[in-house]
């Protein structure tokens, strides 16, 4: 090990130093995060989850209400009614996405965090495939990743994939068995996606021995999966599942009736598969130690994983025990999140810094047709009557620039992946020109903002110990003033990667 254990466990496995908290000393202070970050209450979503929960049946409802109401409206009410519900889904979205940041930012259980970032990209959703996955994106990550993130692999798998978020996400709502009472009612068919990524994403890997047979059928199983329009919760509806028996990777699910059950079979035996521990396992070590993780390490994951019957707890610690884990610094770059995180952490940064971003519109980037319509709905915003004086104020939210307008601008926006795969984790993604030019600025307006008078050589020491190296502390000690010597060291070598 060339760096000291609190500095390799802060940097590599953490969210970075925060001056008044005390960084894990060993291995086992490190898994001890992973439970005392279950017992953390989390600053998001707003209010907790049963405040998420009921805005989420609020709004359906207020949507339902609309639908009456437009049945006899005309179009410019219609457009007036539709945009402000839009709207006041989209300031609740990002009111959680400020304090999503701000949980990573003040949380002491930093590799809690960093599994938690690591499991949310592995099973992607994104905030802008529909309306209300504004609302259930946050609350999917609260209640179905991060409870299971040291459970039982296969737990984790059903809690994620079933979830409603990820049922909208991969259009499983959409998916009918073609001979199904609703499928033959409706003249619709089977949807491939979420079958598809169960195999290829979330379990075994592509390339793993599966077919696209397999596929298929594994998607046959999945029908009755669906949500509950009303509450959007998960729900199996027997009306779309598609009857009789089938095969997926020579076992059998279904027969003469069909049901949940099923699905979690299904679940249970892609996650004992020999495959997916080796698929899991080369992913997580190379989230943390390099994109080609020591070969031995992986061996030594896989092999806790099938002696613990895929208790992630145990392949974690199977990682973090082995001598090759802690070689080698600066073999992976911060992704834009972690980089933000770990740079507002080195600073001190409180909610209340980072409170007033000032009043701006809350757009968000036209990725999609959701998107771009927000935008036009923020165009007609002007036109849209006061009630009670209420509108203006969910026209407007918000957005601090060190946070979530931050990581946009460097391509990792929160809760919005470019593709079920989730964000590219590898060296080369995040460092390049481009990137790098946006996180000196980012670098530069963190340190005039929150800077204040610290002397920028000692924290250059406060934030890389002795992962700082001898050309970037004879940089920083040359700098021409306090606060381009804080950027400096927000934008060097060491801080940009771990």
């Amino acid at each position: 090990m060339s760096l000291a254990f609190s500095t390799m466990a802060a940097l590599r496995f953490g969210t970075g130093f925060r001056p008044e908290q005390v960084p894990p000393a060993s291995v086992e202070e490190l898994l001890a995060q992973l439970s005392a970050g279950r017992q953390e209450t989390l600053l998001f979503p707003q209010g907790g989850l049963a405040a998420a929960r009921q805005r989420i049946v609020d709004a359906a409802e207020k949507q339902d209400a609309l639908k009456l109401a437009n049945k006899t409206a005309g179009e410019a009410t219609k457009r007036v009614n539709r945009k402000r519900l839009m709207i006041e889904i989209n300031t609740h979205l990002g009111e959680d996405e400020h304090a999503r940041f701000m949980q990573a930012v003040l949380s002491p259980n930093g590799f809690n965090e960093r599994m938690a970032s690591f499991w949310v990209n592995h099973f992607s959703v994104s905030s802008v495939k529909a309306q209300f996955m504004r609302l259930l994106v946050p609350v999917y990550e609260a209640e179905a990743i991060r409870p299971n993130i040291g459970g039982r692999f296969a737990d984790l798998v059903k809690a994620a994939v079933l979830h409603p978020a990820m049922l909208i996400y991969l259009d499983q709502v959409k998916s009918f068995g073609p001979t199904s009472p609703l499928g033959l009612k409706r003249k619709v068919g089977l949807n491939e996606n979420l079958g598809r990524e169960l195999l290829e994403l979330h379990t075994l890997g592509a390339g793993s021995g599966y077919s696209q047979t397999d596929v298929r059928n594994a998607a046959f199983v999945l029908t009755g999966m669906t949500v509950d329009r009303r509450s959007y919760r998960a729900r199996y509806a027997v009306q779309m599942a598609e009857p009789g028996a089938r095969d997926v990777l020579g076992r059998t699910y279904g027969g003469r009736r069909r049901g949940l059950p099923d699905i979690l079979a299904l679940i249970e035996d892609l996650a004992a598969a020999p495959a997916t521990r080796a698929h899991i396992c080369r992913k997580i070590a190379g989230h943390f130690l390099a994109d080609t993780p020591p070969p031995e390490v992986v061996r030594a994951m896989t092999s806790a994983w099938e002696d613990a019957d895929g208790d992630l707890t145990a392949v974690y610690a199977a990682m973090l025990r082995h001598s090759k884990s802690w070689d080698d610094e600066g073999q992976k770059a911060k992704p834009p999140f972690d980089y933000i995180v770990s740079g507002l952490r080195a600073l001190s940064a409180t909610q209340e810094d980072l409170q007033d971003g000032g009043r701006v519109k809350h757009r968000m980037m036209a990725a999609d047709a959701q998107a771009a319509d927000m935008t036009a709905a923020q165009d007609e915003m002007a036109m849209m009557p006061a009630v009670d004086g209420k509108l203006a104020d969910l026209a407007t939210l918000r957005v601090n620039p060190l946070t979530v307008q931050a990581a946009a601008r460097l391509g990792q926006p929160l809760w919005r992946p470019p593709s079920p795969a989730g964000f590219e984790d590898s060296l080369s993604a995040w460092i390049a020109g481009g990137p790098l030019a946006d996180r000196i600025a980012w670098a530069r307006l963190a340190a005039a903002r929150l800077g204040g008078d610290r002397d920028p050589r000692d924290f250059l020491q406060a934030a890389l110990r002795d992962a700082a190296r001898q050309d970037t502390i004879d940089i920083v000690s040359r700098a021409p003033n306090r606060q381009m010597g804080l950027a400096l060291v927000l934008a060097s070598p060491e801080f940009n990667r771990r």
